[in-house]
């Protein structure tokens, strides 16, 4: 590989931006998912008004060719948000880094 002056000015600032996203902050795939539920107990609010119930959140992920849900807790929701926000993003980048090299390729 040649020195970063080899590179564009995007591809420089999406290599810097990944570097930074991957080394600094945590990150997760996947998507969260919020459910009601109902409980079962007789005497619980869920049971007694219409619609009422449980609110849940889990952390959806394939793993291999089967979808997982894993419970988040409720007070890690905002930064579970957070992580995969950050994930998207690192996509993100990646993405504009690979249309750079197919650029390169193109230009032979």
């Amino acid at each position: 590989m040649r020195y970063r002056g080899y590179f564009s000015r995007d591809e420089r600032e999406a290599r810097s931006r990944l570097a930074q996203l991957v080394c600094q902050k945590p990150f997760v795939y996947g998507s969260i998912v919020t459910s009601k539920r109902k409980c079962g107990k007789t005497n619980c609010r869920c049971k007694k008004k219409q619609g009422a119930g449980h609110v849940s959140s889990y952390l959806s992920v394939r793993i291999g060719k089967k979808r997982k849900m894993i419970f988040i807790p409720q007070g890690m929701v905002e930064k579970v948000r957070e992580w995969t926000k950050i994930y998207r993003q690192i996509n993100e980048q990646l993405i504009n880094i690979s249309e750079s090299c197919a650029e390169r390729i193109r230009e032979g």
